[in-house]
């Protein structure tokens, strides 16, 4: 089954645009990634680089999975320059954005429902094997440290120091000749961000149904075996885990993701289909318009 939404024209709407702005390919130039903007510590501005994917993902607050079009909106990369007015929220910008792709990329996309194949999560046999989280209220100074203090474990990962916790959920990941691994200690966390978390690991969407309502502290690590590379993460790599894991650790199938939130977490990851949010770039320059 298929339902068409709408067909959406960016279109630019009076105060929903940049003070000024450059789009400019990149090419092999070195360049960082998108950053800046409200909640940033550069409110202000937007500067750095990005596929259009990326750009649609931030505009429609949606999943690598969830767009389809030309296969060079996921690997061509675009500089972006912009200067954002005083006192714009986020959805701003993202409009904002939304303005700039039509105006320099001629975009047009469309917004549809599919019935899609995915994942649901559900508690396996024996219950989950998380704790929930304390409330804020009980948490103490001293639980709430400003950065986490990390030691080595015998499978040669990272681990917590003794006495130490993380103040909110936080990533690393490792890279070696046989594959990658993950760790994440999630804080506070609900089984519908964890869904979103598994969601863009698996490239396909991830539903929760576990009837879990509280915020949960919980720990997970899972390997994908992939040549060895450079590996976004969501963190700066603390100073323990500077030398890679060993292959025994990267190749144990153990860790693959359905085992690992079985056995680690309590739950299960069940195929299914259902409805799923898409968008379809039917128009698109891969050339943008001058600045």
């Amino acid at each position: 089954m298929r339902t068409v939404w709408v067909l959406m024209l960016a279109c630019v709407a009076m105060g929903q645009t940049f003070e000024a702005a450059s789009v400019k390919p990149v090419g092999n130039a070195r360049v960082r990634p998108l950053h800046g903007g409200p909640g940033t510590n550069s409110p202000g501005e937007l500067n750095g680089a990005a596929t259009l994917k990326a750009l649609l993902m931030r505009v429609y607050d949606l999943k690598d999975y969830q767009i389809v079009g030309p296969g060079w909106i996921d690997s061509e990369r675009y500089e972006i320059a912009a200067k954002i007015p005083a006192g714009s929220a986020k959805a701003d910008v993202a409009r904002m954005l939304q303005a700039l792709l039509a105006e320099r990329f001629h975009l047009e996309v469309r917004r549809e429902t599919r019935e899609l194949p995915m994942y649901l999560l559900t508690v396996a046999k024996g219950g989950p094997k998380f704790r929930e989280s304390k409330a804020a209220a009980e948490e103490t100074p001293a639980e709430r440290p400003a950065a986490p203090r990390m030691t080595r474990s015998a499978d040669g990962l990272p681990d917590l120091a003794p006495g130490s916790d993380v103040p909110r959920s936080y990533e690393i990941v490792l890279a070696g000749s046989d594959g990658i691994v993950y760790k994440r200690w999630a804080r506070r966390e609900s089984m519908g961000d964890l869904a979103d978390r598994l969601s863009a690991v698996l490239n396909r969407a991830v539903i929760d149904r576990t009837g879990l309502t509280g915020p949960y502290d919980f720990t997970l690590v899972w390997g994908l075996e992939s040549p060895a590379g450079v590996i976004p993460r969501t963190g700066p790599p603390p100073d323990a885990i500077e030398s890679q894991p060993t292959s025994a650790v990267l190749t144990d199938p153990g860790l693959s993701l359905f085992n690992a939130v079985k056995e680690q977490l309590g739950l299960t990851l069940q195929p299914g289909k259902g409805p799923v949010e898409m968008l379809t770039v039917t128009r698109a320059d891969k050339v943008p318009t001058g600045n």
